[in-house]
């Protein structure tokens, strides 16, 4: 199994982040190579892990999930572990980030309503080692990606698309 990938893997990593229901069929055109090329190519990349899963990416807010927020937490450091275990159960906490900073973990977070969030926020206070959380309510969301920039990695062109109307 190789662990190096190379410009027709990025670009069908592309491809396969732009649209998950891309077809077999529709990238070997694109690549100018056979289906059973591409179908090996898919299987040796989530075989050797870099594509973890396949998803759909849902609207938060048509399923009622409205409020989003950023919890930023200080833990004491003998118990960080064990909290860090028992905010994955939490299915309202979308990521747990260990970072630098003024905090030990950022959270990201999605709930119906305040009142949710504040039931949430309830429950990881009272989480045995948190010593404090700072909590910073979502407005707007100006851009939210789970693309990883591969254009970085080779010669691929960066695609984006202009704004057509004001973001006021």
């Amino acid at each position: 199994m190789k662990n190096r990938i190379d410009s027709r893997d990025l670009e069908i990593l592309q491809t396969l982040q732009n649209d998950g229901r891309a077809t077999y069929s529709s990238m070997a055109r694109q690549l100018k190579i056979s289906e059973a090329a591409v179908y090996t190519r898919v299987n040796r990349l989530i075989e050797s892990g870099y594509i973890k899963k396949f998803t759909a990416i849902l609207d938060e807010n048509k399923i009622n999930l409205n409020i989003g927020a950023f919890i930023g937490m200080k833990v004491s450091p003998s118990k960080y572990e064990a909290v860090l275990k028992q905010l994955t159960l939490y299915p309202e906490i979308l990521e747990i980030h260990d970072v630098t900073g003024d905090y030990y973990a950022l959270l990201k977070v999605r709930t119906r309503d305040k009142e949710s969030l504040a039931t949430l926020l309830d429950k990881i206070g009272k989480l045995d080692g948190v010593i404090s959380t700072e909590t910073k309510i979502i407005l707007r969301t100006i851009k939210e990606t789970t693309a990883l920039p591969l254009q970085l990695l080779s010669g691929m062109k960066t695609t984006h698309t202009i704004p057509t109307k004001s973001m006021t």
